[in-house]
């Protein structure tokens, strides 16, 4: 039996029936999250130049555009724009196996193919579920060298979550679910070179309209090599290399903890590149201790994540707001004058202001190859001679060892969105995502995301 079959066969053991309801909660929280992000990073200009390119004003569909007024697009279309919407800030949720974003390859497919499907908020999250298991059960047998190497495991990966999880909402068998991956194999791409800036967004994007167009081209009627992961010009081979994968890692544990609850979904709190989280978080540790530091006491300031991290974050003189979410250096410092990150730190025209531009060019950051990888240091340096130092180990954002609260997750959510849908717009979808049930369908929450002009015409 080939790879993709087997594979599938696992996948499609998984039931909403079955499932733990907390399975059920996280996976509305992670739909909530998306699209929140997605709400604040639809306005992003290359958004339009995307949309611009694919002729949406002239090529309507039945899927809606999250928070462009009621605006809808092909289920193709949508998948895309809406995917790179959600990545566009850096501010969606993470996964430590899959060193990547599970929900926003997953997501944007399977709304788009739920609202043109009339499918049910459990058939959903059924296929959401199923997607993230795939993509993060990927991740156990390839990773670190697949991330080492290069690619980008989020959209690498992401495709084959979407694949997966559109295949599981068109109520596939385990052949056609195989098949879809077989063919997402030939779709899949993603490199870290672009991240910082808007093509890693762009990569999104491509995963979730990829898997989607997979499982839509299996139901009519295309085929795959079955064997293209494990063949030797296959997936496997070509993306990781002989010797740097495990596929029994991908295939056991079908039968334990989802990947969803163990080690779980992590839910961002800053706006930026999860492998600087740790230093944030250790800055904000020394912030709370002595309060804002003024640059002009500053001598240095040092920090020090694992080589994994440093590899992609260590960009000492940021060239845009972009550029400066994947900056450790930038995000320490703002970290230590501001006492918190937020969305309005990166716009290109005012990201780096005079506090920041002080502390920058005395600013070190070293890499360590401790057991913790996520483990960061952060030692200020005054010009008094005092040191002061903290650190931090923070996994991408908060997970079922910190849980972010519902009401905490309804405030990220509200200040994501109501530059769109206004605050109480905000809340009544946050509101609506969280209270699906599993025979509804998904009309309300696509009419109250699709921004305020929609709702008025409801």
């Amino acid at each position: 039996m080939s790879f993709a079959k087997t594979l599938s066969e696992k996948a499609l053991g998984l039931s909403i029936d079955t499932l733990p309801s907390e399975a059920v909660h996280i996976s509305l929280r992670a739909v909530a999250d998306t699209i929140g992000v997605a709400l604040a990073g639809c306005s992003t200009p290359y958004l339009r130049s995307l949309e611009t390119v694919l002729e949406i004003d002239t090529a309507p569909g039945a899927a809606t555009l999250w928070g462009a007024g009621g605006r809808k697009a092909s289920v193709l279309h949508a998948a895309m724009i809406n995917g790179v919407a959600a990545h566009a800030l850096d501010f969606d949720d993470c996964s430590t196996t899959m060193g990547g974003h599970p929900s926003a390859p997953v997501v944007p497919a399977v709304l788009a193919l739920a609202e043109t499907e009339g499918a049910t908020a459990a058939e959903m999250i059924e296929a959401y579920i199923t997607g993230v298991e795939v993509e993060t059960r990927l991740a156990r047998g390839l990773l670190p060298h697949h991330y080492e190497k290069g690619w980008h495991p989020t959209a690498t990966l992401g495709v084959f979550g979407a694949a997966a999880a559109s295949a599981r909402l068109l109520k596939f068998d385990a052949d056609g679910m195989a098949n879809t991956l077989a063919m997402a194999v030939s779709m899949a791409s993603g490199l870290k070179s672009n991240f910082g800036t808007p093509v890693k967004p762009m990569h999104v994007g491509q995963a979730a309209h990829n898997g989607l167009l997979a499982a839509l081209l299996t139901r009519k009627g295309m085929t795959a090599n079955p064997e293209a992961f494990e063949h030797n010009y296959g997936f496997f081979n070509l993306f990781n290399g002989a010797g740097t994968y495990d596929a029994d890692a991908i295939l056991d544990g079908w039968d334990g903890p989802l990947e969803l609850l163990d080690p779980g979904i992590a839910i961002k709190q800053h706006p930026c590149c999860g492998s600087a989280h740790s230093a944030i978080d250790a800055a904000l540790a020394l912030v709370d201790e002595h309060g804002l530091f003024a640059p002009e006491e500053i001598r240095s300031v040092e920090t020090r994540t694992h080589e994994r991290r440093l590899a992609h974050t260590n960009r000492p003189e940021p060239k845009s707001g972009l550029d400066a979410k994947f900056s450790v250096q930038f995000l320490t410092a703002k970290a230590l004058t501001s006492g918190r990150i937020r969305l309005g730190d990166f716009a290109d025209d005012a990201f780096l202001t005079p506090d920041v531009a002080k502390i920058l060019p005395h600013v070190r950051s070293d890499a360590h190859r401790e057991d913790d990888a996520y483990r960061g240091e952060v030692s200020v340096t005054m010009k008094n001679g005092s040191v002061r130092s903290a650190a931090a180990s923070t996994k991408f954002g908060r997970g079922p060892t910190n849980p972010m609260s519902d009401e905490t997750l309804r405030e990220k959510f509200v200040d994501c969105a109501s530059d769109v849908l206004g605050r109480s717009g905000a809340d009544a979808a946050f509101t609506a995502c969280l209270g699906l049930k599993p025979r509804d369908r998904l009309t309300d929450l696509m009419h109250r995301v699709a921004g305020p002009d929609a709702v008025k015409g409801q």
